[in-house]
């Protein structure tokens, strides 16, 4: 007998078809750089630079790649592309769920390329801007410069950390910390600030690295500063979460809000202030072939 996975046709879905986002941590992204070359030249040598970023063998995996900038454009005589591999065995399980749910795929990209899409128009008049998406088991980042994006990284923490620091600083059990995380963040006025003792060092580890990356870029363009940070995912919206971000970076920090521009019937409102969530879904639905 056939599983069932979805109910899309119950709830007045017209179409089959999607795209699908794959997940940071398990995709090897890279933004290289390389010679001036043309879209022949780059396609032949892009099996040589993907060997010496690439953790398995390439026939292991779905390599593509995009140009994002000419050197024209980059002003060092190198132009930058998109490395993105996928580990077959990754897509053959996505393509496996999708046939099960009776949907087809029409194309895949990571998460942090879709949310990127969604996100930067709620800034159209930032250039630098770092999208960081906090999700239960890693933080992903993208640094975009006037959309496009130039720096992507994967840290391994995120909610499912928050929340076992909880549980082993105050001997909490699991159900009960992921609730004091949520009810009380990191808001250091609340239970005398005992949450955020709990999972300092963790969040302080997430910034950290938000730094290196931030300084990686601004180091690579001298006269670039990043003006904004946006916080997606689900414990983006943990109580404290904006303020420690803005405290320990120095950056303006805000909740993403995918919802910007896009029209939306009434019975949708109570979606908005769970844009956060729906950064990753919205970027999908965004994109065009």
């Amino acid at each position: 007998m056939p599983i069932r996975l979805s109910n899309w046709k119950d709830a007045g879905i017209r179409s089959r078809t999607v795209n699908v986002a794959l997940p940071e941590s398990q995709v090897f992204t890279r933004v290289i750089e390389v010679p001036q070359l043309s879209q022949r030249e780059l396609a032949s040598a892009i099996q040589w630079e993907a060997e010496q970023y690439i953790p398995l063998p390439l026939d292991q995996v779905n390599l593509d790649f995009s140009i994002l900038r000419d050197a024209k454009d980059t002003g060092n005589g190198k132009m930058e592309v998109l490395l993105v591999a996928a580990p077959k065995a990754l897509v053959e399980r996505y393509n496996t769920i999708l046939d099960m749910a009776d949907l087809d795929p029409i194309a895949a990209e990571t998460e942090i390329i879709a949310s990127s899409r969604s996100l930067i128009r709620s800034v159209p008049t930032l250039k630098n801007v770092m999208i960081a998406s906090l999700g239960a088991q890693t933080t992903d980042i993208a640094i975009l410069q006037a959309g496009i994006l130039s720096v992507t990284r994967s840290i391994a923490a995120g909610g499912e950390a928050l929340s076992r620091g909880v549980a082993q600083s105050l001997d909490f059990n699991p159900v009960q910390a992921e609730e004091y995380k949520k009810t009380y963040g990191l808001d250091k006025n609340m239970l005398e600030g005992k949450i955020l003792g709990a999972v300092r060092p963790i969040m302080d580890s997430i910034a950290t690295e938000m730094k290196r990356a931030i300084a990686y870029f601004e180091n690579k363009r001298k006269t670039e500063k990043v003006e904004a940070i946006i916080l997606a995912g689900g414990s983006a919206k943990l109580p404290g979460m904006v303020a420690f971000f803005a405290e320990n970076l120095g950056i303006e920090t805000q909740l993403a809000n995918p919802w910007v521009g896009l029209r939306m019937e009434q019975r949708f409102g109570v979606l908005v202030p769970e844009g956060p969530l729906f950064h990753v879904a919205v970027g999908l639905s965004m994109r065009q072939e």
